[in-house]
């Protein structure tokens, strides 16, 4: 009799500890779905197709069962490997930080997943109580490993035609957010570590748009807490928390350099920043420290903890560039990849790409050119590489 007597205990501890969770994730849905619905409905006037899925918490967990590591490892994410209707896919798990607005993410990204320069969203669950996301599997490589981590990397894959489609690609996708919404949104957050390459057709992806925010009707500019990734913020982000268009052009321009140079230039403000009393120049030939993961330091600046913003407010944000690389010896800091691969013949196309990276990085926001004009020059640096490629 004791023994029935147990198992009826057991039973009902059991009942009630899954009655809780069902309630919790009851919780969990309606509150993350008021908001998803709340960004779908302010991003898109009303009028939108959501081609996305709901999953609950026991599909999502049936999913990633036998998945035994993180596959990707992103800025407060982790991307793991799972199966849903015997297909593979990617589930983003989501971990809290009050700066980031996951719900604005799914909303965004259901609204561009038609593009092949987005890692297209299959799916959501808002039973947890951070909302998971499901896109479609791709075998990738974050373009942060891919420029920052080199060993045992097919050179291939970091050839200047390759860098090429990586800066057209990810600057088609910020057009497309500046120029298709009912307002312009910001993404705030561009770096490598948020852009994927797909390994098998080469495409960039970009993803996270949790740090996005639109610009109000008929403005031009938006005032904010200021956030981002260390070495990414504009100036005028940093100073005021003002963010407009032309601050993703200033993130955008410090990707090009990376790509130009194949080092972060996290590190290299770092080394700047060391020896900016007494005027050193910097060795682009030296590595800069390495194996130092990207936003580590600093994921986000707030005003409410900016140590890291302090030290850097009266210190000219584009001398990593202009303050350090004197005109006309872009072949002094390109990344050595590239010229073993074409030597001197792509000069004039690595000094294009290199001033417009300048363009964007400039100080002052106003000098900067719009994205729509640095995705034509992009372009237009594409084709004279295809030219020069089949002549």
């Amino acid at each position: 009799m004791p023994f029935f007597r147990g198992l009826l205990t057991r039973k009902k501890l059991f009942s009630s500890a899954s009655a809780e969770r069902r309630k919790k994730e009851h919780d969990c849905y309606l509150q993350n779905g008021s908001r998803v619905l709340e960004e779908l409905l302010a991003l898109c006037d009303g009028n939108c197709r959501i081609p996305i899925r709901y999953f609950s918490a026991i599909e999502i967990n049936n999913a990633i069962k036998h998945s035994k590591t993180t596959i990707m490892k992103l800025d407060k994410v982790d991307m793991v490997m799972g199966s849903l209707d015997n297909r593979p896919v990617l589930v983003r798990f989501n971990k809290f930080c009050l700066s980031r607005n996951i719900h604005r993410d799914i909303a965004i990204t259901a609204q561009m997943s038609h593009l092949k320069n987005v890692l297209r969203l299959v799916g959501c669950c808002l039973e947890f109580e951070q909302p998971v996301m499901v896109y479609q599997y791709v075998g990738a490589i974050t373009l942060s490993d891919l420029l920052f981590k080199k060993v045992n990397l097919n050179r291939k894959s970091l050839c200047w035609g390759n860098r090429l489609r990586v800066a057209r690609d990810v600057a088609s996708a910020i057009v497309f957010l500046h120029t298709e919404f009912s307002t312009p949104i910001i993404h705030r957050n561009i770096k490598p570590s948020n852009v994927i390459i797909d390994e098998k057709s080469g495409a960039a992806k970009i993803l996270d748009f949790s740090l996005s925010i639109s610009l109000p009707p008929g403005e031009l500019e938006v005032v904010d807490i200021v956030c981002g990734t260390y070495g990414y913020i504009a100036p005028e982000n940093i100073a005021s928390g003002i963010s407009t268009q032309k601050t993703d052009v200033y993130s955008f321009g410090v990707l090009l350099f990376e790509l130009l140079i194949g080092k972060k230039v996290y590190d290299i403000m770092d080394l700047v920043v060391d020896s900016i009393n007494s005027e050193e120049t910097i060795d682009f030939g030296e590595d800069a420290k390495s194996n130092t993961e990207e936003g580590n330091s600093m994921d986000r600046v707030d005003t409410a903890n900016s140590k890291e913003t302090t030290d850097f407010k009266n210190v000219p944000t584009n001398y990593s560039v202009d303050h350090y690389i004197k005109e006309g010896n872009v072949l002094d800091i390109v990344d050595a990849t590239i010229l073993e691969e074409h030597g001197i013949e792509i000069q004039q196309q690595l000094k294009d790409f290199s001033d417009l990276a300048r363009k964007c990085i400039a100080e002052n926001g106003d000098d900067r050119p719009y994205m729509i004009h640095v995705a034509r020059e992009l372009s237009r640096i594409e084709k004279c590489f295809r030219a020069l490629s089949l002549g």
